[in-house]
């Protein structure tokens, strides 16, 4: 090797230093993965809509790095993750929020961008649907490490971020989320005092997962055990719900409803109903009286989920 070779110089940024090694950012993946799952569950129950997560990416940084990649203006959520020190970041692209802000409201997530600021009802549901994605964070998060994680503020303004400082370690990851045509991103950012206590809490369920696969291997045998295990599941509960319809309506209607108004809906009363077994839509019905009470009479059985925005006629 010639000399020039041996005194060679390889930049080394130490505000970066590499704190979390490659194995740990692998762990720490899975947790993201976990969340993604969790968004995609509970986004699909709420707005009624097919919505996909995906992880794109999960990095390390200082914390100045990852305030500059993020916008102005941005809705960005303040997460205490206590018992864990220090605060977490949820940042969530303009146009998922304007557009689950739409469905919120009634519509068919329309609206995707706006650029005026938002309006009091948008910010009071903004911090609800900030608060859902925190409560998915807490529930990716149990069984490794216990958190309270609550939305202690809310942001537009990146610059107005407090309390880590800009040359602290952190670990970000973007989740990718798609909504019909839509496609944005969620951030979540880290210090490496929460990191710290995640890799902690993985290192012990690491050890307990590999007597629980035992336990999973041994579960299921035999075909007798499969049967059994059938019969166990045929016990299972599942929500059954009948849509009578839907209108899009302005903030504005909605404000302004009393009672005794009538509300017309999309459906005729000649139309059949949509019956869904979860999130699914499984049944076309009919709806009626069985004594005294509602019901619906099954007229067809649905093969396939229809696209997002199609109604089933």
């Amino acid at each position: 090797m010639s000399e020039a070779k041996k005194g060679e110089v390889k930049p080394f940024s130490f505000k970066g230093s590499g704190q979390v090694t490659k194995t740990q950012i692998q762990g720490i993946q899975g947790v993201y993965e976990a969340y993604a799952g969790k968004l995609s569950s509970s986004l699909s129950t709420n707005y009624r809509v097919n919505i996909a997560a995906q992880v794109l990416s999960v990095n390390q940084s200082t914390f100045g790095d990852f305030k500059e990649t993020l916008q102005s203006p941005s809705i960005i959520g303040i997460v205490d993750m206590s018992p864990m020190r220090g605060e977490a970041l949820l940042e969530v692209s303009p146009n998922l929020v304007f557009n689950f802000i739409d469905r919120m409201l009634g519509g068919r997530g329309e609206l995707v961008s706006l650029t005026r600021p938002l309006t009091d009802i948008e910010m009071k549901l903004v911090e609800e649907m900030l608060q859902g994605f925190t409560n998915d964070l807490k529930n990716a998060l149990k069984g490794i490490v216990t958190t309270n994680a609550r939305l202690a503020n809310m942001l537009t303004n990146p610059r107005f971020i407090q309390g880590t400082s800009n040359s602290d370690i952190c670990i970000s990851g973007s989740i990718e989320i798609k909504v019909g045509e839509i496609t944005g991103i969620i951030n979540f950012c880290a210090p490496s005092t929460i990191i710290d206590a995640i890799m902690e809490g993985l290192s012990g369920e690491k050890a307990a997962a590999s007597g629980r696969r035992k336990s999973i291997q041994n579960l299921v045998t035999s075909p007798e055990d499969l049967v059994k295990t059938k019969e166990l599941l045929r016990d299972v509960e599942f929500p059954f719900v009948v849509s009578l319809g839907q209108i899009d309506s302005k903030a504005k209607e909605v404000m302004n409803l009393q009672v005794g108004d009538v509300i017309r809906l999309n459906t005729r009363v000649t139309d059949y109903l949509i019956a869904t077994v979860g999130d699914i839509p499984k049944y076309k019905c009919k709806p009626g009286l069985a004594g005294s009470s509602l019901a619906v009479e099954i007229v067809k059985v649905l093969k396939k989920q229809p696209p997002a925005d199609d109604v089933w006629m």
